[in-house]
């Protein structure tokens, strides 16, 4: 192990024949218009260069933190054991939030600790979560303002370079895990959400599961009505042009969420919907 000019202490990993390449996912609001991903990914490759590094998504709405969550955990269960996820979404940086190292199931997380991992934590087994206080494997100046490039990233690389997750800080229990939105059945029986996302085609993601679906309305004889903030949008299809052309309806996509769409238009758009929207199913014979 050698010394950087930086400061960080490098790990010098050879790619063995047959040996997988460490892999490393990316999740920012930092968008694409500032050098601040690729600065992330010059540091994880400076500290592992085999590594793989895959962009989950860098458009995450600017400090969404839930959002992030959401996006961070429909990726996850594509991605092989020992992936190591990097998730900055981090309106409190440089303040007295803590950087946190979380094991999921078979799967480590870099990230701060602001409740991005919620949705994560919520789904699978928390196996540990640490406090990141080792500064030997950060760079050498940390900033007030990026710890995508001084924190998470060269820990993310380390990680990837054979560092042991116990080396980075002692193990905590007091993560933050902001609520996440449950769906609930009002006094009439209706089945009730709200939108958790919005994709860049204007489809509106909610929280309401394909189990809740088949749970709520069982069996090909029930009708399912869809409201949208107390406006009809109509039934539940099995592909967006069912609707037909400019049609309105809902799907269950493919997160495994109720989608509620415009057949090739922006439905949040059109009907001004905001993560929050609520959202009604009812059902008929």
């Amino acid at each position: 192990m050698s010394v950087s000019r930086k400061g960080v202490r490098k790990n010098h990993r050879t790619e063995k024949a047959g040996e997988r390449r460490p892999i490393i996912t990316l999740l920012t609001d930092f968008g694409h218009q500032d050098p601040f991903v690729g600065i992330m990914k010059g540091v994880i490759l400076g500290l592992c260069p085999t590594a793989a590094l895959v962009d989950l998504c860098h458009e995450t709405a600017a400090y969404d933190v839930l959002g992030g969550s959401f996006l961070l955990h429909s990726a996850v269960r594509f991605f092989p054991a020992g992936t190591i996820h990097v998730a900055v979404v981090d309106p409190g940086v440089g303040g007295p939030r803590r950087p946190i190292l979380v094991q999921i199931d078979d799967h480590l997380f870099v990230a701060p600790d602001n409740g991005l991992l919620s949705y994560p934590m919520s789904s699978g087994t928390v196996r540990s979560v640490r406090v990141i206080t080792a500064r030997e494997y950060l760079l050498e100046q940390v900033s007030a303002s990026f710890h995508g490039r001084d924190v998470f990233a060269p820990v993310a690389g380390h990680l990837a370079a054979g560092v042991p997750p116990e080396r980075f800080g002692p193990e905590v229990t007091d993560a933050v895990r902001l609520a996440i939105p449950r769906t609930s059945l009002d006094p009439a029986g209706a089945l009730t959400g709200q939108v958790v996302w919005i994709d860049r085609f204007g489809n509106c993601i909610t929280n309401i599961r394909r189990e809740d679906v088949e749970a709520f309305a069982p069996g090909a004889s029930c009708t399912v009505r869809v409201l949208l903030d107390g406006r009809s949008l109509g039934g539940i299809v099995q592909f967006f042009g069912e609707a037909g052309p400019g049609g309105r309806g809902a799907i269950i996509g493919s997160t495994g969420h109720l989608e509620l769409f415009s057949h090739q238009g922006n439905l949040a758009r059109q009907w001004a919907i905001a993560p929050g929207g609520a959202v009604r199913l009812e059902v008929g014979a």
